[in-house]
């Protein structure tokens, strides 16, 4: 699967919010918890410790959804419902490096905090 051996950085990015009902009977809770699980990675988490990652589980049957908001005030909502979790991390770390090459800021995946 691409999704394991992709690299994210949280660089740029100022909150990460996800939400979901836990007794969905619908496909796309767990590609949430899977970018989740991406994105809680220390190594990944030290590429911009002052990233707010927000979890919050509802019980009113909603749909699943990551709401990206980057330091510049954009913000992406992703429906994991509709894409998969490939589609959802190629597209966040494409987004993500064009916003941080545009600025010319180099490209931190937390790697040479690691040990």
């Amino acid at each position: 699967m691409a999704s394991k051996a992709m690299k994210i950085t949280l660089q740029g990015i100022k909150r990460i919010q996800f939400s979901f009902c836990p007794f969905d009977r619908y496909k796309g809770t767990g590609d949430l918890r899977m970018f989740y699980n991406h994105v809680k990675n220390p190594v990944i988490r030290k590429s911009n410790p002052s990233c707010d990652i927000d979890m919050s589980v509802k019980h009113d049957n909603s749909a699943p959804q990551v709401v990206v908001t980057y330091e510049d005030g954009d913000i992406r909502n992703y429906q994991p419902r509709v894409m998969s979790i490939d589609n959802i991390l190629y597209d966040f770390n494409s987004l993500t490096r064009a916003k941080l090459a545009q600025k010319g800021t180099p490209i931190d995946f937390g790697i040479k905090y690691r040990y």
